[in-house]
């Protein structure tokens, strides 16, 4: 029974152990290969700052060392102070990753100093797959592979294929803007529409007890003079 016990938690912790090396990869790539999130990322690797991050629904904790090299994750405690306490739920943290969402990135907990909080919340809204996507292509790598390069003989290819796909990427850039500020906009009205419903709520159970000690006061006086 115990040697069982042992082959489950040894595989658990293999498979914890293989989860955090694709995921340190993975987050060191795409902050490697974005410069906007590098730039807001440059004191924090200066510092070479210790994040300790604790997540709900599945409870982990994770240390999250920022340096020169990319993003270094560990399951155990670093021998050295901690910088800052990211907690958040796993469904909130895999949103701000994905698209950060300002619901999500509210409920997302950082304790620590101000300013180091500060500069998280600001790295928050820059390293997510939708902002880095948008970084990607604004940038010279992929411009240089979309856009018409010079071949062999030195001629440039079609003028006219390099105005259409230049086009395409400006209205695929604006369609995007568009969506995120459409997408903004639903959350906010949402948001004002909640904030009304409970206040007419709280108006009716008001206007309720009012109206309750109202006739109970009226009961009552009526009874005494008669």
């Amino acid at each position: 029974m115990v040697d069982k016990r042992s082959e489950h938690l040894n595989f658990f912790h293999l498979l914890h152990t293989l989860v955090l090396i694709v995921v340190e990869a993975s987050l060191t790539f795409l902050l490697k290969s974005d410069q906007e999130s590098r730039k807001l990322a440059q004191n924090l690797i200066r510092q070479q700052a210790l994040v300790e991050l604790r997540t709900s629904f599945p409870a982990t904790v994770t240390y999250v060392t920022f340096t020169a090299k990319g993003v270094l994750l560990d399951s155990e405690k670093p021998a050295r102070p901690i910088d800052a306490v990211v907690s958040a739920s796993f469904t909130d943290l895999m949103h701000g990753f994905l698209t950060a969402p300002a619901s999500s990135l509210k409920r997302i907990t950082i304790d620590g100093s101000i300013e180091f909080i500060e500069e998280l919340r600001v790295l928050m809204h820059s390293f997510n797959i939708q902002q880095i996507f948008m970084h990607w292509m604004k940038s010279d790598w992929i411009k240089a592979l979309i856009l018409p390069e010079e071949d062999e003989s030195g001629n440039k290819r079609s003028h006219r294929a390099s105005r259409k796909q230049r086009e395409l990427m400006k209205k695929l850039n604006e369609q995007k803007n568009l969506m995120d500020q459409m997408s903004l906009q639903a959350k906010e009205q949402a948001f004002v529409i909640a904030q009304l419903n409970r206040q007419i709520k709280m108006l009716i159970v008001a206007g309720l007890v009012l109206f309750a000690l109202l006739m109970t006061g009226f009961v009552g006086a009526f009874v005494f003079l008669h």
